[in-house]
């Protein structure tokens, strides 16, 4: 009789450990899905965030876009008044080998002519102007070393070139046809979205000149 009845209590014992365990094997699985769901929840908020942070960098290089001017066709010499500093559309001159002028870097000695600037914005082409007196000249060199590079690449429509007309009261100025992006450093990283944005997005995208040889 009394082994019955310890047999009975082992029995007891074990049901009551086998719930004990049961119960703690589904709190923790619940605590596991719980946690899961959570960091499934923090990665998307992260993904989120991450987009629209970018989005914002990027849009905040993307320029003001400015009054069509039009693409009129004047003599060389003639200046016209643009509704923009720098012009990013409107009459320009259409003479070759002056106007489009060609792609790469223009000195102090012989900068690129406005007039002329325009034809190769209708081109689709990306214009980096900078103000002689308010640039480093290490930003100089940046420039120039940029637009270089992309002499090299099938995107090698770029000029950049000393502005001497006025000022725009800025360093530098990116233009593309109808935009315009002012900068107050070398920001290679604002260009490159600025002309990702712009670049070939003219009336005339497949004009010349071809790329540069020198």
């Amino acid at each position: 009789m009394a082994k019955r009845r310890t047999s009975q209590i082992q029995r007891r014992a074990r049901a009551s450990e086998e719930a004990l365990t049961r119960r703690v094997g589904a709190r923790s699985g619940v605590d596991w899905r719980v946690f899961a769901i959570i960091g499934a929840v923090l990665v998307a908020i992260a993904v989120v965030v991450f987009a629209l942070l970018s989005n914002v960098r990027t849009s905040d290089f993307v320029g003001k876009i400015q009054p069509d001017g039009g693409n009129a066709h004047i003599p060389v010499g003639q200046v016209p008044t643009y509704n923009s500093v720098p012009a990013t559309s409107g009459p320009h001159w259409n003479q070759l080998p002056i106007a489009p002028g060609p792609w790469g870097v223009f000195g102090t000695d012989a900068p690129l002519q406005e007039p002329a600037s325009v034809h190769n914005l209708e081109h689709g082409g990306i214009i980096i102007w900078y103000d002689p007196t308010k640039i480093s000249a290490a930003d100089i060199t940046t420039l120039e070393n940029f637009v270089r590079t992309q002499s090299t690449t099938q995107r090698y429509k770029f000029i950049v070139s000393p502005y001497t007309r006025t000022t725009f009261g800025h360093p530098i100025a990116v233009v593309a046809w109808r935009w315009l992006l002012y900068l107050d450093s070398a920001n290679l990283d604002a260009i490159r979205a600025f002309s990702d944005a712009h670049y070939g997005k003219a009336p005339e995208p497949n004009g010349g000149p071809g790329p540069p040889t020198g």
